[in-house]
């Protein structure tokens, strides 16, 4: 082991209006040697978050909801299990945008949660659609009167290109 240095400093402290005499106090400093060692670099790995796992637990029945059920995403998944199917859910109620999938019946709690994941990205798709189209109309690539389709998104819309290109 290396020794480590050590520095003795007096302090001088004096007592003001006292009339007494400065003290000196005696404060010994320690300093830690300078020794390094030659590390090799690790290579730079980024950890991976793994997603938070969270479990829908199905709240007790009450007089707006009579089924045991569950919210996401402002939508109310109910258990309408049966012998057959003991972990079938239902999605009861929610949102006009998600009037698609209101009343169906799914197999368990995560085909619902994925029914009601992508209704809700069409719904965001739907509305970029017409938000793209106002404001291409507002460049003038396509006239204001242009009919877009936001609910077959997937379809190319033919009348945009008929309006301005004559295709």
């Amino acid at each position: 082991m290396a020794k480590t240095a050590t520095k003795t400093v007096k302090k001088v402290s004096t007592a003001k209006g006292k009339g007494k005499p400065a003290k000196a106090k005696v404060v010994k400093k320690t300093t830690k040697p300078a020794t390094k060692k030659a590390v090799a670099k690790k290579p730079a790995v980024k950890k991976v978050k793994t997603p938070k796992v969270v479990s829908f637990d199905f709240k007790a029945p009450n007089k707006a909801n009579p089924l045991p059920h569950f919210r996401y995403v402002n939508v109310t998944v109910s258990d309408v299990s049966n012998e057959k199917y003991p972990e079938l859910v239902q999605i009861t109620a929610g949102p006009a945008r998600y009037s698609d999938i209101l009343g169906k019946r799914y197999i368990n709690k995560d085909f619902a949660i994925k029914a009601i994941n992508v209704a809700q990205a069409e719904s965001l798709i739907g509305n970029g659609a017409k938000q793209a189209a106002d404001e291409l109309a507002e460049l003038g690539f396509i006239s204001p009167d242009a009919e877009v389709l936001t609910d077959g998104y997937k379809d190319a819309n033919p009348t945009i290109m008929a309006n301005e290109y004559g295709a």
